[in-house]
């Protein structure tokens, strides 16, 4: 775990003292709380977010460095909030989705992959390498 933690870029301090996996198991505990230990959904999710977790407190901390600044637990109240919010948001768009598109023949399962698709396709003018021939 620990030479992962440095291939994240976390400082060898952080991770010897133990502060740069605090918010990963935070995580992973809350998810278990949660969804229920007994799922292996559960542990997929708590693992994902654990490691979700890691990557934005190396992020933070090497955005808060330079001002002296310790992440502490704001990588684990980011990703909660987060999977709240994305939560949420699945449970009122789904039905609102379904309802919309029931008059055409779609499907509410779909939107994921219709709204990647068009977020994807609003990045390619940014992407230097993608140009229309």
């Amino acid at each position: 775990m620990r030479s992962a933690a440095y291939g994240f870029g976390l400082r060898r301090d952080a991770v010897e003292a133990g502060p740069a996996g605090y918010s990963g198991c935070l995580v992973a505990l809350g998810y278990a709380v949660l969804l229920g230990p007994g799922h292996p959904a559960t542990v997929v999710v708590a693992v994902l977010g654990a490691v979700v977790a890691v990557v934005v407190a190396a992020a933070l901390g090497a955005l808060l460095e330079g001002r002296g600044l310790p992440a502490l637990t704001a990588p684990f109240c980011l990703v909660a909030t987060a999977a709240t919010a994305a939560t949420a948001a699945a449970t009122v768009l789904t039905p609102a989705l379904g309802a919309i598109t029931a008059p055409f023949g779609g499907h509410a399962f779909t939107w994921p992959f219709v709204l990647t698709t068009m977020l994807f396709l609003a990045a390619v003018p940014v992407i230097p390498r993608l140009r229309r021939v």
